[in-house]
C-alpha cells in the first residue's frame, strides 16, 4: 500500500521489492482471509534480505540499492535504513 512517505506518485513497486525479498513492514489493515495491507513508508521499513539473480545474498549499498557480492551487479530496492550502509 504505502511504500514511501514522500513522492508517493513516483514509486515503482518493481524497483522497490522483488518476489522472495524479506521485508520489514507495518500492517496497516487486515484485508480478507488471504491478504494484508502493509506500509514500508518509514525509513526503518523495507527490504532486509534479498537474493541476487546469481543466487547470492545481496548487500545493501544505499537506501535504494543492493549489490551482489559475487557478480557486483546492482539491483534497485527500498532498503530498510537499519540495513543500509549509506
Amino acid at each position: 500500500q504505502d511504500i514511501r512517505a514522500t513522492e508517493i506518485d513516483k514509486v515503482q513497486v518493481q524497483r522497490s521489492f522483488r518476489p522472495g525479498d524479506i521485508v520489514r513492514a507495518t500492517v496497516i489493515s487486515l484485508g480478507d482471509a488471504r491478504s494484508y495491507f502493509l506500509s514500508t513508508a518509514k525509513v526503518s521499513e523495507g527490504v532486509i534480505w534479498a537474493q541476487s539473480k546469481a543466487g547470492e545474498p545481496m548487500v545493501p549499498i544505499s537506501w535504494e540499492e543492493m549489490q551482489c557480492p559475487k557478480t557486483l551487479a546492482r539491483e534497485p530496492r527500498k532498503v530498510a535504513k537499519s540495513q543500509a550502509s549509506g
